[in-house]
């Protein structure tokens, strides 16, 4: 009687888990009820991915500076069924990001109050998910598996991880790292940690099992994806725009100044300095206990993560690869927070009001998101103006989009003029970039030049070196259409 209780209750706390997963997807743009326009860095994504599956090339075919997996990883589901498929992959992807975010929580207080923490900890992800934005949100499973892992290494009492575990921290670290570069702070903190201190007490062989271990991970997802681009000879773009225009775009506000500032502004987001202080409380407190060395890699990772965060722009969606820190402190002030209102009546209810003040930007952010569900018509646009291309254009013909993002070719079976499919920041780090991308539409003349509409409707929010494509438009095109959130312009 009392195993069926027992397992009664893990089943219902296994249904709140996938509930918190469904609900956090649910407000998605990719959402089956209703699409609607994507983020700017997904819209380049999901065109990536679909070029993928129509038998184009990354880096070859398309410029932009994330690594394979943050367009790959959308390929099965945008194959066998179209945004909902994408759709479906990103329930996948956070309902393992929120069960390992449970049972890292457990480590920490009972399994109630880790369901708390969990719930906490993805309610502030929903001020950082930006409908989406892609790579932080395809990077957060692999995040939460491995801190996971370290946390089961740090708080056993052998202080060991088994061959199969060592394998999957590696196999999680070259998918983070694959997705975005900027990724491997939770692994450098917790990893050099484990290196220091085996190193310290002439564990030489346990080190040598777990360097082993962790390549043997890294190689089972780096051999297929090397042999993916060295097969395609695709290998060198790889490596000059993901590894070098990367690289130049992530430090190009890298000056001290610069950097403190992006620092300040990414700890202030949501909370973002709460995992900050409470790392380094714990370092203090427990530097003579047996658990010190888990805070101690926690913080260092949590610190390199900001960090690397700060050299960039420091736009909010970056913080979501931050919301695995939360996880820990959440789950550690749940008991607290039950206990400082366990002499109330309604202690539940009580708890559930205090918490929706606290987390009340996130709360607010997903009932904004819910709304647009019912209200936003931006997919049926993109519909419209895909169609209206495709019906103006006869098979062959190639188009070009002008601005920042990939919105309009989902939604067209016809493919782009130029790799350059959008202009933003991240091609100004690549010589020559703009040249290249004005010789290509002054040559190949596409079929359609379309231009995404302000929404004061106009396009002069666009700058200044795309005059000599304006001329271009002025000689020899003739506008199609100004509705659909586009400006259509159609060659003569």
């Amino acid at each position: 009687m009392m195993m069926s209780k027992q397992h009664k209750t893990d089943r219902l706390i296994y249904v709140c888990l996938f509930l918190i997963a469904f609900a956090f997807i649910f407000s998605s743009t990719y959402n089956p009820f209703n699409f609607r326009r994507m983020h700017v860095d997904s819209s380049v994504y999901m065109s990536i991915a679909q070029g993928i599956t129509r038998g184009q090339l990354p880096y070859r075919d398309f410029v932009d500076n994330k690594g394979p997996l943050a367009y790959l990883l959308s390929v099965p589901g945008l194959a066998l069924g179209g945004f909902t498929g994408v759709w479906i992959t990103e329930l996948l992807l956070i309902g393992i990001a929120v069960l390992f975010a449970w049972k890292t929580a457990l480590f920490f207080t009972d399994k109630y109050k880790a369901l708390l923490g969990t719930v906490c900890g993805f309610i502030v992800a929903l001020v950082f998910f930006t409908v989406c934005a892609g790579t932080e949100e395809y990077t957060l499973p692999f995040l939460m598996v491995s801190l996971y892992l370290f946390t089961k290494y740090y708080f056993s009492p052998q202080k060991d991880i088994s061959l199969p575990e060592l394998i999957v921290l590696g196999i999680c670290f070259a998918c983070a790292v694959l997705i975005r570069l900027n990724a491997f702070p939770l692994w450098a903190g917790f990893c050099l940690v484990v290196f220091v201190s085996t190193i310290m007490q002439r564990r030489f062989k346990l080190l040598g099992k777990y360097v082993a271990g962790f390549c043997i991970g890294m190689l089972i997802v780096c051999a297929p994806v090397y042999f993916y681009l060295k097969q395609n000879g695709i290998l060198a773009d790889f490596l000059a725009q993901v590894i070098f225009g990367g690289a130049a775009q992530g430090f190009s506000g890298a000056g001290i100044k610069q950097t403190a500032k992006f620092f300040y502004i990414v700890i202030n987001r949501c909370y973002s300095f709460a995992p900050l202080f409470w790392g380094i409380f714990l370092i203090i407190t427990k530097r003579r206990k047996s658990d010190f060395p888990f805070y101690l890699g926690y913080t260092f990772s949590y610190i390199l993560m900001v960090l690397f965060l700060s050299f960039s722009s420091g736009d909010s969606h970056y913080n979501m690869v931050l919301v695995p820190f939360f996880i820990p402190m959440f789950a550690s002030f749940a008991g607290p927070l039950c206990s400082a209102f366990s002499e109330i009546k309604r202690k539940n209810i009580a708890i559930g009001v205090f918490l929706c003040i606290v987390f009340s930007e996130g709360l607010i952010k997903y009932t904004d998101d819910l709304v647009e569900i019912f209200h936003n018509d931006s997919g049926r646009q993109l519909i419209s103006a895909g169609k209206m291309i495709d019906e103006n254009t006869m098979l062959g013909d190639k188009i070009i989009s002008l601005g920042i993002n990939g919105y309009i070719y989902p939604f067209t079976q016809r493919q782009a003029a130029s790799r350059y499919i959008y202009q933003g920041s991240g091609i100004d780090h690549f010589p020559r970039a703009r040249e290249e991308f004005i010789s290509d539409i002054i040559n190949n003349k596409p079929a359609i030049i379309a231009i995404f509409s302000a929404e004061e409707g106009g396009y002069d929010y666009l700058p200044r070196w795309y005059a000599p494509v304006y001329a271009l438009i002025e000689r020899d095109y003739r506008l199609l259409s100004d509705e659909n959130g586009y400006f259509l312009f159609l060659h003569n």
